[in-house]
């Protein structure tokens, strides 16, 4: 089953062992930042992900914390981005494995309990309860159901957003707080 004429062997076969001789050659640093979008509206934001001039991320805010539910908010795109990894993580394995995928979709879901967001409760933490993820996978018929079934944990295991979200990624957080002084 291993074709190594697949787009992700041809681009990740020349990487392992660049990565074996120098681990610090396989860091992936990504970053994003937010553009202030002005002092009047407290409910949307932008997001633009470095190295990505054209692209930006317009959010808005979920209703139930006081916004308008015009756009997706943070929530929907913690979601997309584990929905996106997980999507892109199947389909590279299948593709190193010469498995045809027929139809992939990943749902991914999440519910936090706004009370904690809005500071009511010290009980409620703010952030997602749970959050569930739903692969709707089928394989070309001629695929061996045990390949299918390792293809599927592999992607579960190897799934970086999924892994950070399980595995509690510590986060720093440095807050820079300028005053300024403003002479009439």
């Amino acid at each position: 089953m291993n074709n190594h004429n697949s787009l992700v062997a041809r681009r990740q076969d020349p990487l392992r062992p660049l990565y074996r001789e120098d681990p610090t050659k396989a860091l992936s640093y990504k970053e994003v930042r937010t553009l202030y979008t002005g002092a009047t509206d407290a409910v949307h934001g932008r997001v633009l992900p470095t190295g990505f001039p054209e692209v930006a991320w317009d959010y808005g805010i979920d209703d139930k914390v006081g916004g308008f539910d015009d756009l997706p908010n943070p929530g929907h795109l913690l979601c997309a981005a584990l929905a996106a990894c997980l999507d892109s993580t199947v389909r590279m394995i299948a593709d190193r494995l010469g498995v045809r995928i027929e139809r992939l979709e990943v749902e991914v879901n999440g519910d936090a309990d706004v009370r904690g967001c809005l500071a009511m409760s010290r009980s409620v933490r703010p952030g997602f309860r749970q959050m569930q993820c739903r692969l709707a996978l089928e394989l070309d018929p001629s695929v061996d159901p045990q390949v299918g079934a390792m293809l599927v944990q592999q992607a579960e295991k190897l799934c970086v957003t999924l892994d950070t979200l399980r595995n509690g990624t510590p986060i720093a957080v440095d807050f820079e707080l300028t005053k300024y002084m403003y002479v009439l």
